[in-house]
């Protein structure tokens, strides 16, 4: 799935900001995994925000900022429903603490994610 950023809303006030680091509009982005709440539809988008490394810093952005330019869903997505929660993204990721893993540079949830992402971005 891939989207095209039209606009960007600040993650603390959810008003329109001029802009992000991370995100830039009129870019497409891969979508590497959906969350969804009753109040709310997040995308998590790969952002590489430091130059300096080779690793994304994968964030949540609200999904009206986007439209969807390929509806191509990956092969190693599935849905999980957790609390009210519906998350749609490879298995690996939604176990408790990968993401905190990830950002806390485990080699293992690392080398996963690099896995998963290099999978979604070939099939989008």
């Amino acid at each position: 799935m891939i989207v095209r950023c039209r606009q960007v809303l600040s993650p603390a006030t959810g008003k329109v900001a001029p802009g992000h680091p991370g995100i830039r509009v009129g870019a497409d982005y891969p979508v590497l995994e959906i969350t969804t709440s009753a109040d709310q539809v997040l995308l998590r988008i790969p952002e590489r925000l430091d130059t300096s490394t080779d690793r994304d810093s994968p964030g949540l952005w609200d999904a009206v900022m986007f439209t969807v330019i390929s509806e191509r869903m990956p092969s190693c997505w599935v849905a999980t429903l957790d609390g009210g929660v519906l998350t749609v993204a490879p298995p690996e990721w939604q176990r408790p603490g990968f993401w905190e893993d990830y950002f806390d540079a485990e080699p293992a949830a690392v080398a996963e994610y690099d896995r998963r992402r290099a999978e979604i971005i070939t099939q989008a």
